[in-house]
């Protein structure tokens, strides 16, 4: 059950985590319009919704809390105060 765990968070969804820093670059099936994930870091929630749309910027967004993130990761912090995050991914 871990190692099929480990492949859909790692494989499917592309989550990486290096040591307070959440990478995500998922390789999602056309179909998949939506998903959310909840995650916790320590004791603390992020609340993930990961879209994929059409975005003239050709590039992934990720909003934590309607702030956009210049980085391409989550800095995760343990402030045990929930968390959402918007992740964009554009499709041509």
């Amino acid at each position: 059950a871990a190692w099929m765990y480990r492949l859909i968070m790692e494989s499917l969804l592309g989550m990486r985590l290096e040591v307070d820093k959440l990478y995500i670059e998922p390789c999602l099936p056309e179909d998949w319009t939506e998903f959310k994930l909840h995650y916790r870091y320590r004791g603390t929630v992020y609340h993930l919704t990961v879209s994929q749309k059409p975005d003239e910027s050709g590039h992934m967004r990720i909003k934590v809390d309607g702030t956009e993130q210049a980085e391409q990761f989550i800095q995760l912090i343990d402030d045990h105060i929930e968390h959402y995050v918007d992740i964009v991914i554009p499709v041509n």
